[in-house]
């Protein structure tokens, strides 16, 4: 997609246009076809190497590498985007994501921290669990809070973050800052970005459910703590126990997002 198609389809948007009836819409679904289909296909190969964690963490990072091969076909401009550091409006959603992702982000802290570093961190995710959990995500019932690993006003686990989070874009970063205080709002963003990315989320979990694995969407804060405090926690969700009972992501409703 280019620049003149992107603003044509913004335009369409405001208009009233339904999303739908634009070209961009049909692009737009045969991409997140093609991706999810791409990833649960190498999902499944790499989960029929075996049931360890290693496999489980193998299965993200290819799901990852697999996304990032796929945006560098992106020919959107990044002066485009209003994303940059030290803008972390994001960072204040709550997010939802799958178990083989909460696990490789625990196992990555976990690897990479001193035991002081990592039980800091773990004491961040503990006081916003206690906060949110199992609040809807509402903006009335649950208002904006910092991530737990947001510090400094960056990601601290970016490399590992969550697909949701890959994916979220925007044209418009005071439209961000209203978003999080409103249950319904029009944004502009990179449908390449945002779809590439959410399509292999749902590959991944394609690919985890076709294994038999428990494949339910949970609220990052929950699961991760759970992660953090249970050193073999991936071993049980690999033996299928619910060791994630309890971290059911609550959406709230969609925001209408036409295209940048």
């Amino acid at each position: 997609m280019n620049r003149r198609e992107r603003r044509a389809a913004a335009a369409g948007a405001r208009r009233g246009a339904a999303p739908e009836a634009h070209p961009m819409a049909s692009r737009a679904a045969e991409l997140q076809q093609h991706v999810l289909e791409s990833e649960r296909r190498l999902g499944g190969e790499v989960l029929a190497r075996g049931r360890s964690p290693q496999t489980v963490y193998e299965l993200v990072d290819s799901a990852a590498t697999l996304a990032d091969s796929f945006m560098r076909q992106n020919p959107t401009s990044r002066d485009s985007l209003a994303c940059k550091l030290g803008c972390d409006h994001c960072c204040r959603r709550p997010v939802g994501t799958s178990a083989p992702t909460v696990l490789r982000i625990a196992a990555a802290l976990r690897e990479g921290l001193s035991a002081e570093d990592f039980a800091r961190a773990l004491a961040r995710v503990v006081a916003l669990d206690e906060k949110t959990h199992g609040v809807s995500w509402t903006p009335t019932e649950r208002p904006p809070l910092p991530c737990a690993f947001l510090v400094n006003g960056a990601c601290s686990v970016y490399e590992v973050r969550p697909f949701v989070c890959r994916a979220w874009n925007s044209a418009d970063a005071e439209a961000c800052r209203r978003a999080l205080g409103q249950e319904s709002i029009e944004m502009r963003f990179d449908l390449f970005q945002r779809t590439t990315f959410a399509a292999v989320e749902k590959g991944l979990q394609a690919a985890v459910q076709e294994s038999g694995l428990d494949a339910m969407d949970l609220e990052l804060t929950a699961a991760v703590r759970v992660a953090m405090e249970n050193a073999d926690a991936c071993q049980r969700w690999l033996a299928g126990e619910p060791v994630f009972a309890g971290c059911e992501a609550k959406p709230d409703r969609r925001r209408r997002l036409p295209f940048a």
